[in-house]
């Protein structure tokens, strides 16, 4: 049983917690300037498994070791250490250093080196899986993140911590990073001495079928895109494909105005194994997407269409420019995520603009996707006691472990597309306010454009986004951003559409975007979305998957997870119920049939508004400012 503390303890804990350092300093931090030695093994990568030999120097005494667990970019601590399959720490002769976990921190291990030692070998073996955008891989493709591979001494800023890597590939692949490569033979490659900071900023993909080409970017700084799959064919994008990249790289120096990289390097897979995933890096970012999506113009859409350059818009967002609470001086410190909606709300936004400017989608599709984006946000119901601030402050924590009911405590990212809405009000007030004078572009490009410094990341605080947004347009922002970000909503702010030129409205049929989703295209296809009728989502096979508060399906208590095996009388199809609904104008209801357990049950919704579907339809009466937005804003090639 927990006893309770008395407050005289409780303040003694407190004041004892706030004169303690932060990091106190091992006994025997590593010499200044002496590398660590890394050499990855990956051959076995296609069997899941990579082994790495570490030359750590050190003196004798205690040593405190680190595998990496805040690693930016994922927002939380989540450095994968269950994946660990080998561990052994040896003398430069062959003795074993006997090692023992941190009983609390679990990510640190801690040995005593021998008087007279300088240095320690660490055999470490870690476990890949066959997915995913960690270290994962098969037989003719592969994706490496360096901190699944490796432990680092503490007492030393990551940014101070030299480290020279040496790689071994399976044969006959190939590779792409934003490293540098010293120097390469049939069985070895290694790579110029980096800090530690910068090697985890920079992960590799390999395979035995791997492309790279040079994009045509004009006066801005050196771009490659990178692509490796299973199959050649998925290497083989249309010229008008690898244009609409290149664009895409030539709007992101139209909207920051500067590159805070030598060169960027796109590091896709496209394989139907590995499946989908992202993260951003400085130099450089990891894509995972399926076998055809880069080579069918059918299925690069949505989140296909957006993750490039999301994660590159990052670069500048988040890479460069980041929150001061968010960048810390090693893997182990704790990150404060409180402006995400920054980081990756506007990230969120100018991923989309570059998007559509650079013409992967045209503006047509990308109001279907706002309309679509604004349906699912405007049925939150957890904002009315949760503010958009909080999901970002809670992201370490994960989202919620229960089944369904995400719009009642709100999804964990919520900050990502309310944050890109509150961005994209933003752009659309400042240009209001000045005329069509200023936009977002002004801002991005003071924020995080030709900043004079050689530093790769320069952090920032929410007075400096105020700050930046004054000097553009004169304006109470810190008011404005606060009751936005700040304070629980009684709704989700719709300002933004009718600032846009817009209005919301609901017709009959599916917009193209809503068919592409529903017939099963893309990352996350195949729902049947009837939330604007019965206020329902279900999977192909007819699971309920979220049921919206306060419409048809919550008033007539069904539950995520259900089972509905038949509409009006027929088997469940998604044909079916969409034709049900369309009906129920006469029919006045929608039958479903439930299978919970060994029993059947069948529910009646009192419904009689036939098919709708959320839209954008123009306000002829206001300033079209989402077509000026949307608008190529780079000089053509």
């Amino acid at each position: 049983m927990k006893l309770p503390r008395s407050s005289c303890c409780v303040f003694a804990l407190f004041l004892t917690a706030l004169l303690a350092p932060m990091n106190p300093l091992p006994a025997n931090p590593p010499p200044d300037g002496t590398p660590i030695q890394m050499e990855v093994d990956a051959r076995d990568l296609p069997r899941l498994l990579l082994h790495t030999r570490l030359t750590i120097p050190c003196q004798p005494g205690k040593l405190k070791l680190w595998f990496p667990k805040w690693i930016p970019g994922v927002h939380a601590p989540a450095g994968p250490i269950g994946d660990i399959g080998g561990l052994r720490i040896e003398t430069p002769d062959g003795k074993v250093v006997p090692w023992e976990r941190d009983e609390v921190a679990l990510h640190s291990i801690t040995c005593k080196v021998p008087d007279g030692v300088k240095e320690v070998r660490v055999k470490l073996d870690t476990i890949a899986s066959r997915s995913g955008g960690g270290c994962s891989g098969n037989s003719l493709v592969g994706l490496i993140n360096w901190n699944h591979c490796l432990f680092y001494p503490e007492g030393m800023p990551c940014s101070d911590i030299p480290v020279q890597l040496k790689l071994q590939l399976p044969a006959k692949w190939s590779y792409a990073t934003a490293l540098k490569t010293a120097e390469k033979n049939e069985n070895q490659i290694s790579f110029h001495t980096v800090a530690l900071d910068e090697l985890i900023d920079s992960p590799l993909i390999a395979g035995e079928h791997l492309r790279s080409i040079k994009l045509e970017v004009g006066q801005n700084t050196p771009a490659y895109f990178h692509v490796a799959s299973e199959s050649p064919s998925a290497l083989q994008l249309d010229s008008k494909v690898i244009d609409k990249y290149a664009a895409v790289v030539r709007e992101a120096g139209a909207l920051f105005g500067a590159a805070h990289y030598p060169e960027y390097h796109f590091l896709v897979t496209c394989s139907d194994e590995l499946g989908y995933f992202g993260l951003e890096h400085h130099a450089s970012s990891i894509n995972g997407v399926k076998r055809r999506d880069l080579i069918d113009n059918g299925l690069r859409k949505d989140w296909i269409a957006n993750l490039i350059p999301h994660e590159y818009a990052h670069s500048w967002c988040g890479k460069f420019r980041r929150p001061a609470s968010m960048f810390t001086p090693d893997y182990h410190s704790p990150q404060k995520t409180k402006l995400l909606w920054v980081y990756e709300g506007l990230t969120m936004y100018t991923g989309d603009l570059l998007m559509v400017r650079s013409g992967l989608i045209d503006p047509q599709e990308y109001k279907e996707m706002l309309a679509e984006r604004i349906g699912n946000q405007k049925h939150r119901e957890g904002r009315r006691w949760r503010p958009l601030e909080d999901t970002a402050v809670a992201n370490p924590a994960g989202g919620g472990r229960g089944s369904g009911w995400t719009d009642l405590r709100r999804e964990s990212n919520d900050y990502y597309y309310e944050g890109m809405l509150l961005w994209l009000e933003v752009d659309a007030m400042l240009r209001e306010m000045t005329k069509g004078e200023k936009s977002i572009d002004d801002f991005c490009q003071k924020f995080m454009g030709p900043i004079p410094t050689k530093d790769r990341v320069v952090t920032y605080e929410f007075q400096d986004v105020v700050k930046t947004l004054k000097s553009i347009a004169d304006y109470d922002w810190d008011g404005f951003l606060r009751r936005r970000v700040s304070a629980p909503q009684e709704a989700l702010p719709l300002e933004v559409v009718d600032r846009c030129g817009y209005r919301l409205e609901y017709g009959n049929k599916p917009s193209a975007f809503v068919d592409y989703l529903q017939r099963g295209r893309g990352f996350g296809g195949g729902s049947i979305i009837v939330r604007d009728s019965l206020g329902l989502t279900f999977t192909p096979d007819g699971k309920i998957a979220n049921v919206f508060p306060g419409m048809i399906g919550d008033r007539a208590k069904l539950a995520p997870g259900m089972q509905v095996i038949g509409v009006n009388g027929k088997k469940f199809a998604a044909d079916r119920l969409y034709e049900a609904i369309e009906d129920s104008a006469h029919m006045k209801k929608v039958d479903l049939l439930l299978l919970e357990g060994d029993r059947f049950r069948t529910v009646s919704l009192d419904y009689a508004g036939g098919a709708k579907f959320i839209q954008l339809t123009r306000d002829p009466g206001r300033p079209d400012y989402l077509a000026a937005i949307l608008a190529p804003h780079a000089e053509k090639k």
